[in-house]
């Protein structure tokens, strides 16, 4: 059995396996990790957050129908697959942007990314930068390792952001 798949699901390891874009790997990854919720709810960093994890128009009392969230979403991805190859200067692999995306547009955020010593190692070639990921486990001051801080999620989506990297 590859490790891989106890840590990547199966859908995703089956388009990484038939080499798919990361347009399509990161929109199957994220559209796991985010849910979908048709009204907006403050997230556990306190960011109010609508469909899919849209943040950039959600408020409060905000609501959505599927339609709209399935537009978000794309645009979404396709900003944060965009802005990927904006702040990465190297070459990577599809599952490497889709992993990049991931963290950096859905999670941790453009503005923090950027200046992030992850990406100063990714775009030093270092073979070890995917690592950097695993350090982002704290939300709204809390260390999400702690099983009373509520956000365990947030380490198992580490875990997976950085296996995705790897590949």
């Amino acid at each position: 059995m590859n490790p891989l798949s106890r840590v990547l699901s199966g859908r995703v390891m089956a388009l990484v396996a038939a080499g798919a874009s990361a347009a399509v790997i990161a929109t199957t990854f994220i559209g796991e990790k985010e849910g979908e919720s048709l009204s907006a709810y403050q997230d556990g960093a306190k960011v109010w957050t609508i469909c899919r994890g849209h943040t950039a128009t959600a408020r409060p009392g905000m609501r959505a129908m599927p339609e709209m969230c399935d537009r978000l979403f794309a645009s979404d991805v396709g900003t944060a697959l965009s802005e990927t190859d904006r702040i990465v200067t190297v070459p990577m692999s599809e599952p490497r942007r889709a992993a990049v995306a991931s963290f950096c547009g859905f999670n941790l955020g453009l503005a923090k990314c950027t200046g992030s010593t992850f990406i100063r190692r990714l775009n030093a070639d270092d073979p070890e930068a995917c690592d950097e990921i695993l350090r982002w486990v704290y939300v709204g001051g809390k260390d999400c390792r702690d099983p009373a801080s509520n956000c365990r999620g947030i380490v198992i989506r580490r875990e997976q952001e950085a296996a995705l990297c790897r590949l």
